[in-house]
């Protein structure tokens, strides 16, 4: 079939496009963080079979963070073969080496239709355990701001497991914390800067309620669903499969916090509407904004000021920088070399009720929160800390 100037065009733009997406993951979320990945990643751009499967889902389908999940979620099932040699979390030990491009090239085309109907069908869900340190820093700021107790909602939950913060233990800067002194999850974060760590040490403050809001919640009584999180998983974090796997397993035993289908920019006024009680309401967002436009940024604060016009609103967010310094978020430091540091996420809480907005930032931290460097005064620009998101 001969393809017109035009379309030929269009898939030369599609191409270059996706070329781009690789090329900014492998270099800002591969590198320093998986091997695997960040090899991936380049070698997706110089590989005209894959970027030819990509183009065949829709736009938005085609991200390295759905294309890796589709094939690890494949891999599970098949942990003989060869590409799962370089996945530790399949028992793989091979390094990262000159045929993991075309080892995984063939996996791909082998299980292709199986692929491709995860790349048009699937979505990004992912509970990264460890942002639950985020939240708790963020927890303690509101509580000392606003007392205690408080209602606590996730947007973009997936299966809501951040929710249940408080039934882990934390191992922060290899120290560790209570209450949940029997918890059989830990949630381990190293610390940067040299910056005393009291402020996560602190009693989280009681909360009363807890609402998850997720374009597509994930059930975990569906063994498919647990398997799709599972999925999302990077090759060599066997430790981070551990703690998700202890995380549902709680959470199933424990009770599950309600997750229920919404739009960020269009729901969150009317679902926060519905929670009992007149506490302020803690709206904690980790990589929500990534997935939004501007237009629907813009639409969710707009509804988070909607809800504090009846009760206090506190925005705790765990997002790039640059995202948080396009949004009305106003603290000066954003209008600096920070809103750049996009390889890295900003921990920050922006208070939201009795007439005004109070916006703090504090701390610069992994995405992943593997590590977090704590603001060192009130106006910190996180300028003394290093530039390459490996540094220590």
């Amino acid at each position: 079939m001969w393809l017109s100037e035009e379309q030929s065009a269009d898939k030369g733009v599609e191409a270059e496009h996706l070329r781009r997406l690789f090329g900014v993951f492998s270099a800002t979320h591969g590198h320093g963080r998986s091997l695997v990945y960040e090899a991936l990643s380049r070698g997706v751009t110089g590989n005209d079979e894959l970027l030819a499967l990509l183009m065949r889902t829709p736009r938005d389908q085609g991200r390295p963070s759905l294309l890796f999940a589709a094939v690890n979620s494949i891999l599970a099932a098949h942990p003989d073969a060869a590409l799962a040699s370089y996945y530790p979390i399949h028992g793989g030990r091979r390094p990262v080496d000159h045929q993991l491009i075309p080892t995984f090239a063939a996996f791909c085309a082998e299980h292709g239709d199986e692929l491709g109907h995860l790349l048009r069908t699937g979505s990004t869900q992912t509970n990264e355990i460890r942002r639950c340190a985020a939240l708790r820093l963020a927890l303690g700021h509101v509580s000392e701001r606003w007392g205690e107790p408080v209602a606590l909602a996730e947007v973009g939950a997936s299966a809501g497991l951040n929710l249940l913060l408080d039934r882990y233990r934390y191992r922060i800067g290899g120290r560790e914390m209570t209450p949940a002194a029997d918890s059989p999850v830990v949630i381990s974060c190293d610390l940067r800067g040299g910056t005393s760590a009291d402020r996560l040490h602190r009693p989280l403050p009681k909360i009363t309620s807890r609402l998850g809001i997720d374009m597509r919640p994930v059930s975990l009584s569906d063994p498919v669903d647990r398997a799709w999180l599972e999925a999302f998983i990077w090759p060599e974090d066997v430790d981070g499969l551990a703690t998700l796997r202890g995380a549902m397993e709680l959470a199933v035993s424990t009770g599950v916090p309600p997750v229920v289908r919404g739009d960020a920019a269009a729901d969150t006024a009317r679902l926060l509407a519905d929670l009992p009680g007149s506490e302020p309401i803690v709206v904690f967002t980790a990589s929500l904004l990534s997935y939004l436009g501007a237009r629907s940024r813009a639409a969710f604060l707009n509804r988070l000021d909607e809800i504090a016009q009846r009760r206090p609103v506190a925005w705790a967010f765990a997002e790039a920088p640059g995202l948080v310094a396009a949004t009305n978020v106003a603290v000066p430091a954003l209008q600096g070399p920070l809103a750049k540091r996009n390889t890295l996420y900003l921990v920050g809480v922006s208070l939201r009720g009795h007439g005004r907005q109070d916006d703090g930032l504090l701390a610069l931290a992994d995405p992943y929160l593997r590590w977090l460097a704590p603001a060192r005064q009130p106006a910190d620009d996180f300028q003394w800390l290093p530039a390459e998101p490996n540094a220590g």
